[in-house]
């Protein structure tokens, strides 16, 4: 069983958050495009944008499809830029808007994507996605920076995978952290329901998870009431399960949250393990979502308590983590 793991402590946090200098500017500490949404799916997006400001970054923008751009514009912070997509039929972001994202990501300096959040099940934006993918890891393509994803909800559900092998992110190295829930996970393996019951039974967390993450040399992290997190070689656990976290557009927040300290941590984080920056940005993400659902539950109850109030008493969580904020 697992027995490898090291429970996700508040040392661990301090440990892994990173040492912003105050003399830098907004382009030191990193900028944060999140794309996703869909006509149907109108908030996750601006969730995930709104937690990548929050924790740090020091620019945010939103690529939404042009069929909710207007909506987005007067709801999200004005910090974040937002810029519009074509979309399908279906109000989703269609394949056709690879040309004008990648070259924003270009002209922009892009380091970090949160992809999948709100983004839907259509077809067409399957085939944005894994092409997306592809050019993005592409040995062929030249881009300005290093690009880390952090892909949430159906960016994941719309993964090619075969035998367990994410076929579009063989060209990166621990550049891509995947956020799926048990239920996505499943999916994405292509397990049934009868299958998936048996194998909870025995299911060793820690193994599976590892496994996994060596196997596509990512970084995954298993959501469910105790999180896993590995990079194929170490191993993470939460030990705080929280039921006010169980609430519609908590997994986007995380997202955001992680994809904010990604080039954070990468640039001002020194630890005396060299963990790799995505598994350290990962685990700290995961431990300031949980703690700041700790501190709103004492507020609002687990009851009352949303995935929009992680935002809003994120600062707690990060204080008491440094005396510098």
């Amino acid at each position: 069983m697992c027995n490898k793991h090291q429970i996700i402590s508040e040392n661990i946090a301090k440990e892994f958050l990173p040492k912003r200098p105050d003399t830098g500017h907004k382009y030191d500490f990193g900028h944060i495009l999140v794309i996703g949404g869909s006509k149907q799916y109108t908030g996750a997006p601006i969730l995930a944008a709104e937690a990548a400001l929050v924790v740090g970054s020091g620019i945010v923008s939103l690529a939404v499809p042009e069929s909710i751009y207007a909506f987005t514009v007067v709801r999200v912070k004005p910090e974040i830029i937002v810029f519009s997509l074509p979309a399908t039929s279906n109000g989703c972001i269609s394949s056709i808007a690879l040309d004008s994202l990648i070259e924003y990501i270009q002209k922009r300096n892009v380091d970090t994507i949160c992809l999948g959040c709100g983004l839907s099940r259509d077809e067409d934006t399957k085939i944005f996605v894994n092409n997306f993918l592809k050019i993005i890891f592409s040995s062929y393509v030249k881009l300005n920076k290093e690009v880390n994803i952090i892909i949430d909800a159906d960016g994941f559900n719309l993964l090619e995978v075969e035998n367990g092998i994410i076929k579009n992110l063989k060209n990166q190295e621990w550049r891509v952290i995947l956020t799926p829930h048990t239920g996505e996970y499943k999916n994405l393996l292509k397990i049934d329901t009868e299958e998936w019951q048996k194998k909870l039974k025995n299911f060793d967390f820690c193994k599976e998870v590892e496994e996994f993450a060596k196997i596509n040399k990512i970084v995954l992290v298993l959501k469910s009431a105790i999180t896993t997190i590995s990079d194929g070689e170490y191993v993470f656990k939460t030990n705080t399960p929280n039921s006010a976290l169980a609430k519609g557009g908590s997994g986007d927040v995380l997202a955001g949250i992680i994809a904010g300290l990604v080039h954070q941590v990468k640039n001002y984080n020194k630890t005396v393990i060299n963990y790799r920056p995505a598994l350290k940005s990962a685990v700290l993400g995961v431990y300031l979502h949980q703690r700041t659902a700790g501190i709103g539950q004492q507020q609002k109850t687990s009851f009352c308590f949303t995935s929009s109030d992680i935002i809003t008493f994120l600062h707690f969580a990060i204080s008491e983590l440094t005396d510098n904020v």
